[in-house]
């Protein structure tokens, strides 16, 4: 954990939460399929911060974590009857990479024993992609969320130390480009 002065801690992710068609097809891939056990099934009938009327069943399942005693879980919300809400609209919209949940394994025979466990299990795996600073394994769940397992090795570590050093630099020479491009845009 890094601890940054001035600011509360923060112990890693607790969970990250996506919309689904239908609670009982995610939880048997979750469940049945990837096998993270799902812990909890919430039955909630009002919006939690408007307290608009919603029926949905929020539902997680516990992917693991560094620290056993404080688990991270994916969540997901079946919303019944929610005008605007067609979940099969909202995943159209969607590009493929922009909305992905990304998992770390050990090391790349842990990634390779994801992926022989998944094509066993009928589903279609993407990789593994070496991105040079980790390899990845990619594929869907019955939502169509694009899923990834991600593992670092040491020559990738250092990759990725030396991305994080000019990340800034990056950062600058990305918002000089687009400022270039919107000028040019105007010429």
């Amino acid at each position: 954990m890094v601890s940054i002065p001035g600011r509360p801690d923060v112990f890693g992710l607790d969970h990250s939460a996506y919309r689904c068609r239908d609670a009982e097809e995610t939880r048997a891939f979750y469940e049945d399929v990837v096998g993270f056990p799902l812990s909890l099934a919430l039955r909630i009938d009002r919006h939690p911060t408007t307290g608009e009327p919603v029926d949905y069943l929020h539902v997680f399942f516990d992917i693991g974590g560094a620290d056993p005693d404080n688990p991270s879980y994916i969540a997901f919300f079946e919303v019944v009857d929610h005008p605007g809400d067609d979940p099969d609209e909202l995943f159209k919209r969607r590009w493929g990479m922009d909305l992905h949940f990304a998992m770390r394994v050990a090391d790349h025979a842990a990634l390779e024993a994801w992926k022989t466990r998944l094509a066993d299990r009928g589903v279609a795996v993407e990789g593994p992609v070496d991105h040079g600073m980790c390899r990845s394994i990619y594929f869907h769940d019955p939502n169509g969320y694009r899923l990834e397992f991600a593992s670092q090795e040491a020559r990738e570590e250092a990759v990725f130390d030396e991305h994080r050093a000019a990340a800034r630099e990056s950062m600058r020479g990305w918002t000089a480009w687009k400022a270039s491009r919107g000028r040019a845009a105007a010429e």
